[in-house]
Formats: C-alpha cells, structure tokens, sequence
C-alpha cells in the first residue's frame, strides 16, 4: 500500500472521515490526486473485505490474504556482504527511526545508518522483558520475536520480526467502534502488566507501535522497543508513560466514534492512570462489567 509523506514536515501522513490526507505533527491538509485515490480505494476495499470475509463463519476455515497480495509493492536493500534482498510489502509507514514494512511473514524494521543505536536499542529493550512461570495466557505472544537480524550495505540494519497471519498495523484499521476499542484495551492492559512485571517502561505505546489481529482480538505490541528503558522506583508518582500512551491511542483510535462510547469508559480514559498496571487492570475490568454489561466476543465490523 502506498504511503503520504507531508510536504511541509516530511510525516506520515492518514486519511481523515472526510478523504483528505492529513499530517498527525503539524497539522497540514492534502488530498488524494485521482490515480493515487484510486489506487487508495481498491486496497482499502480489498483489506476490509478481507476481514469481513474472516469473519464470516462459512468461511473462516478457508479465507487467506493471498488476494490480498496483489496490491503488494516492493522494495529493495543491500545487505553489507553485497546480497540484494527484496522486500514485498502490503503496507509500509514510518516508526520514529525506522520503515517498517508489512510482509508475508514478518514485521521488518529498517534503520538507516544515523539510527544504527536505536536497532540496539530495540533489541536490547526486548530482551529486558520477562513472564510469570505460569504464563497461562500466552502473553509473551503479546511481544514482538526475532526472526533475524541483518547488517546492510552503507551501516544500517533490518531487524525482521514474526508475523502470523491476519496480524496488521492497527492504523490501517482507522476509527473503530468502542467494543473493539474496548478489547484492544484490553489487550493493552495486558501487556502494561507484563511490563510491570518486568520492571520496566516501553516509552512508546502509540498507535503506530501496535498490531492487532481482528480475527481472534490478538494484539502485539511491536514497534517503538528503542524507547524501552528499567522503572526507576519512585518515578510512578509522576505518572507511568505507558499507562498514559494506552489512553492517548484508545481515544485516537475512537476517533469519530467516541461520542457512542460507554460513559465508563470515557471518564477511565480522561482520568489519571492508577500507580501500576495491575491496578489499572482491575479499574478497566469495571469499566467492561458497568459500561459493557461484561465481556463478550464481538466480530470485527468495519466500514469503507
């Protein structure tokens, strides 16, 4: 899939409720020329079609992304011993200090030389988590895993992670309704306490930094690792990053869809987090039993 950079800022740039492109930093305003518009659309009818049709239960056993590979575009890098490798990509974006590229099987991050550090930095801050012995909820499936690292020509380097099936960058999703919010949340609540457990703080949970699969409410926090850094005791009083950045992205996510949210919801995602993940845990699973009437799987619904 084709991406816009702003002209005045160089970021990346999303498409608004009204079709005009528009830049999350400065504020700037585009639109689409007609072939680019074009090209915008078929993908985007193609992606939601997807997902409707994985979510229809005749064909759950059978839908795959093979069709959906026709809009595939594709890139090339040079690895430092002369090896040229192509990348085909349904979807790219900008993370901070890297491309990030949606292929077949993985998630690659690509790091020019000036942001050689930050590949350390990720892999580094990755390393630093760890789990509960009994990690019955597979929650280091909420995590990003090393498939390979490799050292390209000119001193940059691309780290390539898994990637199952069905697994998207969640701002390909644009607006969502609050019941799939609400297990994103979900999700991310998770995945806070995983990082409370390992005494740490990613320092970068933002819309860009998270994948999800709709099919089975799956989320993986993916990007932004280069922020990741130890918890220093005592600094919790000025509030925890993390904690805050699941708020920030939720009402990003809602988007247009925010005045049909739950007033439960609302007031937790305007109010100060809790000390820790733990407890904020606890105070959003109130926010589902009151504002939700409980958990329950809802199918993804997403309109063109």
């Amino acid at each position: 899939m084709i991406s816009f950079k702003c002209k005045n800022c160089g970021g990346e740039m999303s498409v608004d409720s009204s079709g005009a492109l528009v830049c999350e930093y400065c504020g700037g305003k585009s639109f689409f020329a007609d072939k680019e518009l074009t090209v915008y659309k078929e993908f985007r009818k193609q992606m939601l079609n997807y997902l409707r049709g994985i979510h229809d239960e005749k064909a759950e056993g059978d839908k795959n992304e093979d069709y959906l590979w026709d809009s595939a575009e594709e890139t090339q890098v040079e690895t430092s011993d002369g090896e040229t490798v192509t990348i085909r990509y349904l979807y790219s974006y900008e993370d901070g200090c890297a491309t990030v590229y949606l292929t077949r099987n993985n998630a690659l991050f690509v790091f020019g030389s000036s942001d050689k550090a930050s590949a350390d930095k990720m892999q580094t801050g990755i390393g630093m988590l760890s789990f509960p012995p009994a990690d019955v909820k597979g929650l280091n499936e909420c995590f990003p895993r090393l498939n390979g690292r490799y050292e390209l020509a000119g001193g940059g380097v691309m780290l390539a992670f898994a990637r199952s099936e069905n697994l998207f960058p969640l701002p390909m999703f644009g607006s969502l309704s609050p019941e799939h919010v609400a297990w994103i949340i979900s999700r991310l609540e998770n995945i806070g306490c995983v990082l409370n457990y390992s005494d740490m703080v990613h320092g970068g949970i933002s819309e860009e930094a998270i994948w999800i699969n709709p099919f089975n409410h799956h989320a993986v926090l993916m990007g932004h690792w280069w922020s990741a850094s130890k918890s220093i005791p005592g600094k919790s009083i000025l509030g925890n990053p993390d904690l805050k950045g699941l708020r920030q992205t939720a009402i990003k996510v809602l988007g247009i869809h925010k005045n049909e949210a739950p007033k439960e919801m609302i007031k937790f995602l305007e109010d100060r987090p809790s000390p820790d993940a733990f407890q904020d845990f606890e105070k959003w699973d109130k926010v589902i039993e009151n504002g939700f009437g409980g958990r329950r799987f809802a199918k993804m619904n997403v309109n063109f």
